[in-house]
């Protein structure tokens, strides 16, 4: 820019000559022009603010700077292509490409037709930005340990160390038992020779409970103290082992256990919004929501591969998606599926027992509930978990009191003529008016209690 600036001012000053002005003039106005002009200048491009731009607009997600992933490694673009090529490329490869540029179009088929997006709301300083940060951004360590991924959980503790002190205590605690039965013995046979020498050791004909218990109790009858203690352990006992069977025996509230693939529900349903049918694409049609296929993860991840948060390397879990499908994204186009996918083994997480029947596109596409209604906040969840207890109470109570739109919905529209002939003969004491005075028509009302509704 200061070439250009002196250039000009030599332009002026050579028409100076010929337009005899003051001399005077012309210097003052050269030197305004050498201190205005470059202020309009292009400012050197400034690899810090490149970084934060090649964040932004999630570059990395196709790029990685040393390795080739869905484009091009990017180290180095600086020498293969002038700035301005690459200006025109970033911003607009479309039209560059439809402008004839033989580069563009080679380099476009060479990645199997797939164009990079658009990035128009880049200026072309900011492209240089982020091309002066390609070029100064720290190359790999050539003794790179092992990528590990921050919120991978930390092994589990190897149980076999306290199945080993367990094992410990129970034969110290049976040695123990030996050793003073053997004292006891040794002492009783010592008493009998000498019994001057151990009178503190006089027979006590008394029974066990009679030298445990005190006085009252150790005087009362052996069969109604019998009783007493049978009843006294019994009912607590009865109580709290039928609590438990009905909250714990095949209850997994709370169950959350770690999958072969770590798929964050919080990622991809709370913050990017994906709408849960997107993936569970069954959920309206069938009994079953579905477990998604890995060609769904594949509409996103063949593209989005995560390498802007691991040193340029694809995302650990993406990797496990690309090996169970046999899949390799460096292999040219049309040759990256191999013939050896496998299934991945996923955990169930949601159980219901055989003699169960629960059909989730009845509740999602008639009866209008949300995932939310049974699975919780899973748009929040890092970790799936079962959110709720599943049982026949929690369903029925649901049944009772979960009210039905039944003006707005066909499935319904028996129910509703019935509800409003009711209504009509029975004004407010119709059993479709709950108990805040409103009309309220559940899938109790329905048969939703009926036992061959759920068992069949």
């Amino acid at each position: 820019m200061k070439r250009f600036t002196i250039y000009i001012c030599d332009a002026i000053k050579d028409s100076v000559k010929d337009m005899s002005i003051n001399r005077f003039k012309f210097w003052a106005l050269a030197a305004l022009l050498a201190v205005s002009v470059p202020s309009f200048a292009q400012d050197k491009p400034n690899a810090d603010e490149g970084k934060k731009l090649y964040e932004a607009n999630n570059c990395g997600s196709c790029h990685a700077l040393d390795k080739k992933v869905v484009g091009p490694a990017l180290r180095g673009v600086d020498t293969r292509r002038t700035n301005e090529w690459i200006i025109q490329w970033v911003r607009n490869n479309k039209k560059f490409r439809e402008s004839g540029d033989p580069d563009a179009n080679k380099l476009y088929q060479e990645y199997g037709g797939a164009a990079m997006n658009i990035f128009e709301n880049l200026t072309p300083a900011q492209v240089l930005n982020i091309v002066e940060y390609i070029k100064t951004a720290p190359a790999p360590s050539a003794n790179k340990g092992p990528v590990v991924d921050p919120n991978a959980s930390a092994d589990k503790e190897d149980p076999s160390t306290k199945y080993i002190l367990l094992i410990l205590v129970a034969v110290f605690g049976i040695i123990l038992f030996v050793l003073a039965k053997v004292n006891k013995t040794l002492k009783r046979v010592a008493a009998e020779k000498n019994p001057e020498d151990f009178d503190d050791m006089h027979e006590d004909h008394r029974k066990f409970y009679q030298k445990v218990l005190p006085g009252v109790l150790a005087n009362m009858n052996p069969t109604v103290l019998a009783i007493f203690t049978v009843l006294a352990i019994g009912l607590p006992g009865t109580y709290y082992g039928y609590k438990f069977a009905i909250t714990e025996v095949g209850v997994q509230k709370g169950y959350a256990p770690t999958q072969p693939i770590a798929f964050s529900h919080k990622l991809h349903g709370g913050d990017l919004k994906i709408d849960c049918k997107y993936c569970h694409s069954t959920v309206e049609e069938s009994k079953s929501a579905s477990i998604p296929a890995l060609n769904t993860c594949m509409n996103c991840h063949k593209g989005v591969q995560l390498t802007d948060k691991y040193n340029g390397e694809i995302s650990p879990e993406i990797k496990k998606i690309y090996k169970a499908l046999d899949y390799n994204p460096e292999a040219k186009p049309g040759e990256e599926y191999g013939n050896n996918p496998s299934p991945v083994r996923w955990v169930r997480i949601h159980n219901l027992p055989d003699h169960a029947v629960f059909n989730h596109s009845q509740h999602v596409k008639v009866g209008k509930l949300q995932c939310q209604n049974c699975h919780g906040p899973i748009e929040k969840m890092e970790k799936v978990q079962q959110w709720n207890t599943l049982q026949m109470g929690w369903c029925i109570d649901c049944h009772r009191n979960t009210g039905i739109d039944v003006a707005n919905n066909n499935y319904y529209l028996a129910l509703h003529d019935k509800a409003k002939k009711d209504i009509k003969a029975n004004s407010n004491h119709s059993q479709y008016f709950g108990p805040d005075g409103k009309v309220k028509i559940t899938p109790a009302m329905n048969g939703g209690l009926e036992c061959a509704k759920c068992h069949y």
